[in-house]
């Protein structure tokens, strides 16, 4: 038998009474009778980002003076922090560019380094955006990472985080005339930089040009349709918001086609969200260029920031947005009109579109961290491996570095590799089933699964006329 001891407060019944009444009195109750004593502050937020929650939507956020503070100096491209950029890897966050000049770079930590603790807490599995917000803190606090880089042990770096200033456009020129541009995100001088970046490579000799998003969770939809006038012709329609009386707003190309007759290549991943895809729809579907990598995360909505008299600011969705052929991509986001899922890979996919070579070749090695595609060095996460007579090659990384599209089939565990020459369906089991030209093979050696990588045997490249020569564990394959 259960007690519960209870006290009922003496009063009139409280009939009729409405929500916002019902709410006013709760939170009086609350803040004299509770045990916590708590503070009516604290109530009030908790109240505010408990109606917020109601809404069920990630991106309407109440925002204290502080967190306001943090966002507009995010899009203003300060930040407090050690100066690294992260992207997800397989368990564990990959470090993809050192800041110059920040606590990072001056502590000797590397592009390609891996971090798997932060201040003593390993941080496998974890979501990106938690592993950054732990890096990150106040000015003048300490922070440790432990390291993982091959070729030596795991070691701790401390470091103090500060001030960094990050600019939203990095751009070079990379051989054969390809003028290489990535936009981490979208603010206020965004457009502005990336037309000056985009005339510079011009003047270098840049005739074709990579346009990397990846990575870039947006920011301010008026710096996408900018930097669209660079490609499209004044007057063409970029995105149209639609807001939820169904009213449409369109906005409008402006600018002077600096990047006209540039063939481009527009690098997109998972993180590629808000105005970056925004901006990669309009060039997609007005056919400026293709998209290379992977589909894009999805985040159709836009935000308005709203300022409170009170202070701080609340940042509601307010529309969806429509791309120029009315394309709604919320939830869905972009397909690659070329799918490269490898990271690794995808700039060297971009360079081969702009620049296609005669022939792909591919060198390996047994144990080796690094693969050369087309004499370029790619990191390489899985290294091939050899079980009895067999070697074994980690499958996705080496079609895909071949220019084929690699897929699993849901819906009976196939692996398709294909391109617009060949394919072939490798099926799971231990009979090494493989559909090639239509036909079916029974006696190929299976494929190989091995932390939580599918590996393909060397004797399968058969099947699909490609040279392969092995020297001493060195594995060369031509297409």
């Amino acid at each position: 038998m259960a007690l519960f001891l209870t006290c009922w407060m003496a009063g009139p019944p409280l009939a009729g009474a409405s929500s916002a009444g019902a709410f006013e009195e709760i939170l009086e109750y609350v803040h004299e009778l509770h045990i916590s004593s708590p503070q009516e502050e604290e109530l009030y937020d908790g109240a505010i980002n408990g109606l917020v929650d109601t809404l069920e939507d990630p991106y309407t956020v109440y925002m204290k003076p502080d967190e306001l503070e943090e966002f507009s100096n995010s899009l203003q491209g300060t930040f407090v922090g050690v100066g690294i950029e992260v992207a997800p890897g397989y368990s564990y966050p990959s470090i993809l560019r050192i800041i110059e000049g920040s606590p990072a770079e001056n502590a000797g930590i590397s592009a390609g380094d891996i971090i798997i603790k932060v201040d003593g807490n390993d941080i496998a599995e974890e979501s990106l955006p938690n592993i950054v917000q732990k890096i990150r803190g106040p000015e003048g606090t300490r922070v440790r990472l432990t390291i993982r880089r091959d070729g030596r042990d795991d070691f701790d770096v401390e470091l103090l985080r500060s001030s960094i200033n990050l600019p939203s456009v990095q751009g070079e020129l990379l051989d054969g005339g390809i003028g290489y541009i990535n936009i981490d995100i979208f603010g206020s001088s965004t457009a502005d930089d990336f037309e000056e970046a985009l005339i510079t490579l011009k003047q270098k000799g840049a005739e074709k040009l990579i346009l990397d998003l990846r990575n870039d969770p947006g920011g301010y939809l008026q710096a996408a349709v900018q930097i669209a006038g660079d490609f499209v012709e004044k007057g063409r329609v970029v995105v149209s918001i639609v807001d939820s009386n169904n009213e449409r707003q369109s906005y409008y190309t402006k600018g002077n086609m600096v990047a006209e007759g540039m063939p481009v290549a527009i690098l997109v991943n998972g993180a590629s969200a808000s105005a970056s895809e925004a901006l990669a729809a309009a060039l997609q579907d007005y056919g400026v260029g293709a998209l290379i990598g992977d589909r894009t995360f999805g985040k159709g909505t836009v935000q308005t920031v709203i300022p409170l008299q009170a202070g701080g600011a609340l940042k509601l969705t307010t529309a969806n947005y429509h791309t120029p052929n009315d394309r709604v991509i919320d939830h869905t986001g972009l397909a690659p009109d070329i799918q490269v899922l490898t990271p690794e890979l995808q700039l060297e996919a971009a360079k081969n579109w702009l620049n296609p070579p005669d022939k792909t070749t591919v060198i390996l090695e047994d144990g080796g961290t690094e693969a050369i595609v087309n004499g370029s060095a790619v990191k390489l996460s899985q290294a091939p491996l050899q079980q009895g007579d067999t070697i074994y090659l980690p499958l996705r990384f080496v079609f895909e570095a071949l220019g084929y599209r690699v897929d699993w089939q849901s819906s009976d565990g196939s692996v398709k590799v294909a391109d617009t020459r060949s394919e072939a369906l490798f099926y799971p089991g231990e009979d090494g089933r493989v559909l090639s030209g239509g036909q079916v093979v029974t006696e190929a050696t299976p494929l190989l699964h091995k932390n939580e990588i599918t590996y393909i045997p060397l004797s399968s490249l058969n099947f699909f006329n490609l040279k392969v020569e092995v020297d001493n564990g060195r594995i060369t394959i031509e297409k």
